[in-house]
């Protein structure tokens, strides 16, 4: 049984983060593998043109997947939508 718990812990990640990146996708509205400030004004309906170019840290207009998760953890942008 002991073995059995590091597997349902492991599973139970990846399905979160299966779940996560769908969101995320579902966010991507042109598919590029980017997120414009009016893609992410979609699911945060309060984000500001400010916050998203604090976060927009190569200032290239968009968000790219690791400027999204470093905006998460900055709170700049929720963790989840809404």
């Amino acid at each position: 049984m002991k073995r059995m718990t590091p597997m349902i812990v492991a599973s139970l990640g990846l399905a979160v983060s299966a779940t996560a990146m769908s969101a995320q996708s579902d966010m991507d509205a042109d598919g590029d593998g980017m997120f414009s400030l009016v893609e992410l004004q979609t699911a945060y309906p309060d984000l500001t043109e400010e916050t998203f170019l604090t976060a927009d840290t190569d200032a290239d207009g968009l968000l790219n997947e690791d400027e999204l998760e470093a905006a998460r953890a900055a709170g700049l942008i929720p963790a989840e939508e809404g």
